[in-house]
């Protein structure tokens, strides 16, 4: 694990000077730097696997022709090892980059298929004076690209660091902007930065002579593009199939030359890795000291599951005034705002202070077992919108002349009456932040529409996907495509890697797994995403009865507690907004605020109203 960034086609200059510093806390153990004349590669170190010096990046390869920059983890890189060897390759050291390297060199491209892990990497030909970029299929770590002068390209783990590269002043992306203000995180590939996108998961990019070629190379996988199973299955042997997938991942995940941790909630995808994983894991709970937060704290059932496992546990009971107190640094932290990331960047401060560079976590499980509310409430909100038919933007007139009560909902409810019945919509009825009237009357109080060329693409690619996804399929297994390719894509993954480097921590995701899907893609629909993610806790029979019949609470923190508490105030502050905005629900004034800040900070930008004609 670590940050990466290069420039291509161009006079390095100051580049890694800019750009090094910036990425220091994701790789504090080692820094390197490669150039010449027309390209920099720069590197800093997370030391996980072969802790010597021979894990040193940039990395050469043997005839020196070609130099590696790479950012995650490759967790089989002994088998591809053993046939590299098999096939006269030699190595020096023990780690997965010189692997991956002389993979890359021997394969190109097509070798990518055969990758298991999470990466992001630039591999550069100093002879051809090309270079070829990828991410890992489901794009658990990042990289921003920039297209520069004649053709000349920078790409870096993280977009604080890009903007730093060259000192230019950053344009806000507008379109990006509403589509930040509907889901509460920015899609993929887009930035907040105009001109800066982030390569699409699951894609490829080649660098020849200044012209950059993008084409798709992972598919995502199966179970997330609603595979409904072929043919019936008997449930034992569906059980069969998730326990071996499962056992098969977390072993994966568990590879390292350092001891690996665990984030541990009450819920079951993070106990299910505790049963999975060796005994005496390190683990680690948020819990809350704050009056009338009992219904958010899990710290009591997290510190019992612990203790059945044999695991070395570690609470952090955190009260109002210590978030107060930390919030600075997690917004110092953001690379992009996002109404999401906190829990992880307290959790992994937390690991890191105990002397852990690797953590595990349950992430992505609601999304491949059907855990969310959302598996029920969305189709449900699909068949209404149905049954009402035409009668849906005449219903919507009226509704916008209620009394107002609980706004917010209502006018999610709306935005759903507005347009056509799909499981999109009724989707980001269920999930969004603002609707698209609310979103509108938002960008226009702050003078910034986006221009109507730009609204009309974002219209055509589906307010949420990145293109090529298309509509999702229905019933439950379309709800576990838009949970995969919207809020685990473009939100989870992405605060997950930002918010665990900020201390230094990588994080390692076993339900977040391109074989493990694959493997589990053949199970009906109908048993995998069962209510209740009955497959995966009749997969973990370790687990006790008082743990799986525990009622299901999603963690959450006490923000609602937090920001309507006058005497525990956090101290950011919301932007003007318009009459009629509804921002009683915390996650809307959470929003705002990160949102201010971040463009304040990286833009210069503040959201205040527009002058009048």
């Amino acid at each position: 694990m670590c940050g990466i960034a290069g420039q291509l086609g161009r006079d390095p200059g100051a580049f890694a000077a800019r750009v090094g510093p910036r990425l220091a806390h994701r790789g504090p153990d080692d820094a390197g730097v490669w150039q010449d004349a027309g390209a920099c590669l720069v590197h800093r170190r997370l030391a996980i696997l072969d802790l010597s010096p021979l894990g040193h990046q940039p990395m050469a390869s043997a005839c020196g022709r070609w130099q590696l920059v790479f950012n995650g983890e490759i967790y089989n890189h002994g088998e591809l090892r053993r046939r590299l060897e098999a096939e006269g390759q030699r190595f020096r050291g023990s780690g997965d980059t010189e692997v991956l390297l002389a993979w890359l060199v021997s394969r190109g491209l097509d070798g990518l298929g055969a990758l298991r892990g999470m990466f992001a990497f630039c591999l550069y030909d100093t002879l051809e004076r090309s270079a070829l970029l990828a991410r890992d299929p489901h794009g658990i770590k990042p990289l921003y690209l920039r297209r520069g002068p004649g053709g000349s390209l920078a790409f870096a783990s993280e977009l604080r660091a890009l903007l730093a590269a060259d000192g230019e002043a950053p344009s806000l992306n507008r379109q990006a902007l509403g589509r930040y203000l509907a889901t509460g995180s920015v899609p993929e590939p887009d930035t907040l930065v105009e001109g800066v996108q982030r390569l699409p998961c699951g894609h490829a990019a080649s660098w020849r002579q200044g012209r950059l070629t993008l084409q798709p190379w992972g598919a995502l996988p199966e179970s997330l593009v609603g595979a409904a199973g072929v043919g019936a299955m008997p449930a034992a042997e569906a059980v069969a199939l998730a326990r071996s997938a499962l056992e098969d991942s977390v072993a994966a995940h568990m590879v390292s030359d350092v001891p690996v941790g665990l984030f541990l909630s009450a819920g079951l995808d993070s106990a299910s890795l505790l049963a999975l994983a060796p005994r005496g894991l390190h683990t680690f709970t948020i819990g809350f000291q704050t009056p009338g937060a009992g219904g958010f704290d899990e710290s009591g059932p997290a510190a019992r599951i612990a203790a059945h496992f044999g695991a070395h546990h570690t609470p952090l009971n955190l009260t109002a005034d210590q978030a107060r107190q930390w919030l600075p640094a997690f917004l110092a932290s953001q690379d992009q705002p996002s109404i999401d990331g906190y829990n992880t960047w307290c959790v992994a401060r937390l690991a890191t202070e105990h002397g852990l560079k690797v953590a595990l976590s349950g992430l992505g499980g609601d999304e491949l077992f059907g855990g969310y509310p959302s598996f029920r409430m969305v189709p449900k909100l699909r068949h209404w919108r149905r049954l009402i038919g035409p009668a849906g933007p005449p219903a919507a007139w009226l509704l916008q002349r209620l009394p107002q009560g609980r706004r917010a909902r209502l006018q999610r409810i709306t935005g759903l009456l507005e347009a056509p019945p799909s499981l999109a919509g009724a989707y980001g009825c269920f999930r969004g932040l603002f609707s698209p009237a609310e979103t509108g009357r938002l960008l226009a109080h702050w003078g910034l529409r986006p221009d109507p060329a730009a609204a009309a693409t974002a219209t055509d690619r589906g307010g949420g996907d990145h293109g090529g996804d298309g509509e999702a399929p229905g019933g439950r297994e379309g709800v576990a495509w838009l949970e995969g390719t919207r809020y685990l894509r473009n939100q989870l993954l992405p605060d997950s890697d930002v918010m665990a480097m900020a201390a230094g921590l990588e994080l390692r995701l076993p339900l977040v797994d391109a074989r493990l899907q694959r493997r589990l893609a053949p199970i009906p629909a109908a048993l995998r995403l069962a209510e209740g993610k009955q497959l995966l806790a009749r997969s973990v029979p370790e687990l006790p009865d008082w743990f799986l019949n525990r009622p299901k609470q999603g963690f959450r923190f006490p923000f609602q507690l937090w920001l309507d508490d006058p005497a525990s105030p956090l101290a950011l502050r919301l932007p003007s907004t318009p009459r009629g905005i509804d921002l009683t629900p915390w996650y809307r004034r959470w929003s705002l605020m990160v949102l201010q800040h971040w463009l304040e900070v990286h833009i210069g930008l503040s959201l205040s109203p527009a002058p009048r004609p």
